[in-house]
């Protein structure tokens, strides 16, 4: 077989005919039948013939192509990539709803700023018979007597389009929400739907749907196979497994303080007794951890079922609250004249916040993650004397070392924060942590 035969499937992929080639095979086959004085010029009526005939043949040779390369999770994409997703079991996903929600607070205190943080649950006040519709808020919002009213950006909490709810919908704070995280006093908080909600009705993207594919474990009980059901559980960001094939159990306080060469460390464990293994979980912004604390399911109680599902016989999780690291910045910024300071340093802090909550659990934030990030706004010629902050993490139920408690600090110039393996970063724009400098060029 001759280089220029092969077409179709090869040992690199799927090696589509081109149309130039197809012409040109066609034009030969018309001489051999006709003979070699055949009129093949552009004007010709065999020619546009064949011409016609090319093009369609090039098209199912794309076509050939495409059902080719849909075959592979890889490769595949659209419908083509729903029917593997099928064959996984895995269905691709709607998106969320979100939009526009304006929040008005009534009778509240002189001289005094409500917070409302990002996560702030709202639900929708439904007729009876139909169900309640839980959305959360996507930043912080801070309303006060002089600033009695603002809009805040929210996402639904369960996917799909019953989220896409119509302009003017009556909403309220979710009350068992509001009693444990704010404390409002006589103060009252209305919120309205601004715009009708959209993107409920949405699938997401390839790029998205083939990620969760291509992590889709192989087998039944193993750390990956767990990871991903967990990791499917509304309100968790980020989770981690802590000795899940056997041996110490490191949230306890006595882990480190044996003496090994004068005592056993422990007896041997029997078949069929039970064991258990360290889930540490870290949760959304605003999501509750314990079902009772607002109207939408607790973190904790959900990853527990799920579990259940999944665990072997005589294996029992333990699933803990992961501690959340508040990270903040001090810089100076070198910012080009004709550039509007306040514009450049919101870029700057909306690119910080991307680029820290994308971290996952024990990953600590880099010295030259967050200088890429601020030199990437437009206008900002340098970055000077930038150091990072770190609050004393919320403390949670475990401790692997390396975590930091009992107060804030800030590092060094072109030092890393690093973060314990229970522990997890975040960034809010809205943090007295964050102090930009602008020095006009």
């Amino acid at each position: 077989m001759t280089s220029e035969e092969r077409f179709g499937v090869a040992e690199d992929g799927f090696v589509v005919k081109g149309i130039d080639r197809i012409i040109a095979d066609q034009q030969t086959r018309a001489r051999a039948m006709f003979g070699d004085d055949v009129d093949l010029t552009s004007g010709s009526a065999l020619r546009k013939v064949l011409d016609a005939a090319a093009f369609s043949s090039h098209e199912l040779w794309r076509a050939l192509e495409s059902q080719y390369y849909g075959t592979f999770i890889t490769t595949a994409v659209g419908p083509s990539l729903d029917l593997l997703g099928r064959d996984l079991g895995l269905p691709r996903r709607e998106l969320r709803a979100r939009g526009p929600v304006g929040l008005t607070i009534a009778q509240p205190e002189v001289d005094r700023r409500y917070v409302f943080p990002q996560g702030t649950l709202i639900v929708t006040v439904p007729p009876p018979g139909e169900r309640i519709l839980a959305f959360r808020s996507t930043r912080a919002v801070v309303l006060s007597t002089e600033q009695p009213s603002a809009p805040v950006e929210v996402e639904a909490v369960a996917r799909g389009a019953a989220g896409n709810i119509p302009a003017g919908r009556e909403l309220r704070l979710d009350p068992e929400w509001a009693r444990h995280n704010l404390n409002l006093g006589a103060a009252e908080v209305k919120p309205v739907v601004q715009q009708t909600f959209h993107d409920g009705n949405l699938g997401e993207s390839d790029a998205v749907y083939r990620a969760r594919l291509l992590g889709v474990p192989r087998t039944v009980w193993t750390q990956e196979a767990l990871l991903a059901q967990v990791l499917d559980v509304n309100g968790v960001r980020d989770a981690a497994i802590f000795d899940p094939l056997g041996g110490v159990e490191a949230t306890r306080r006595s882990f480190g303080t044996f003496r090994f060469g004068s005592r056993a460390f422990s007896r041997e464990r029997q078949t069929g007794s039970p064991y258990f293994f360290d889930l540490v979980v870290a949760a959304e912004p605003g999501w509750p951890w314990n079902n009772g604390e607002a109207l939408v399911p607790g973190v904790y109680d959900e990853v527990l079922d799920v579990v259940r599902q999944w665990r072997p016989i005589s294996v029992f999780p333990d699933i803990l609250a992961a501690n959340q690291v508040d990270v903040g910045i001090r810089a100076t910024l070198v910012v080009e004249a004709g550039h509007d300071e306040e514009a450049v340093k919101g870029e700057i802090l909306d690119a910080v916040r991307a680029s820290v909550n994308r971290l996952r659990l024990g990953h600590g934030v880099l010295y030259s993650d967050i200088v890429l990030s601020a030199r990437s706004a437009a206008g900002v010629v340098d970055v000077q004397s930038l150091r990072l902050r770190r609050f004393a993490p919320a403390f949670g139920q475990t401790y692997y070392g390396g975590g930091t408690y009992g107060g804030s600090h800030e590092l060094s110039v072109g030092e890393n924060l690093d973060l314990a393996p229970d522990e997890i970063a975040r960034f809010s724009v809205d943090t007295s942590m964050a102090d930009l400098q602008v020095v006009v060029t």
